[in-house]
């Protein structure tokens, strides 16, 4: 792999455009009603503490919201290591000399469709007795998986 970068991405099917753009979208909606309805309630009962409940889980929807635009990273393997983009704008470089292992660390069967879930874990910087920290994780459905599990367990041979 001479200065070749391979992207491992979720490919636009069905299941990750409901994760990645639904899910959210519907959960900020719900948020957005969520603050609207607590404002209206705020209005006719002039009473601040009757709204806690419907803050919180105005809040609580858009943290969810948030959290579903975690789920999905782009992963790029080159010469130098591992780079992981969550949230769309910023890449996380984990060099090869950094990568402490791969390992499946579920599997969900939901009617017959079995998915895979793996964690990369890298060493935990600072630590004298290099402990393992989990680095990130991504699902058996992210395109060319196998070829990303193979390149990671073949440069943890390669690194003495």
């Amino acid at each position: 792999m001479p200065n070749e970068i391979e992207r491992f991405w979720y490919p636009s099917t069905a299941t990750t455009v409901i994760a990645r753009k639904l899910v959210p979208l519907l959960f900020s909606t719900l948020g957005a009603g969520l603050f609207v309805w607590a404002g209206r309630d705020y209005y006719y009962w002039l009473r601040p503490w009757a709204v806690l409940p419907e803050v919180a889980l105005g809040l609580l929807s858009w943290l969810a919201a948030g959290y579903f635009f975690t789920l999905l990273p782009e992963v790029r393997a080159d010469e130098q290591g591992l780079a992981v983009r969550r949230l769309g704008l910023f890449w996380r470089r984990i060099p090869w000399t950094d990568v402490a292992g791969v390992r499946q660390t579920a599997r969900v069967d939901l009617l017959g469709w079995v998915e895979s879930f793996y964690t990369v874990y890298a060493w935990r910087p600072g630590a004298a007795d290099r402990r393992k920290a989990r680095a990130f994780r991504f699902s058996g459905h992210i395109r060319n998986c196998d070829r990303l599990l193979e390149l990671v367990r073949q440069r943890l041979e390669s690194i003495p």
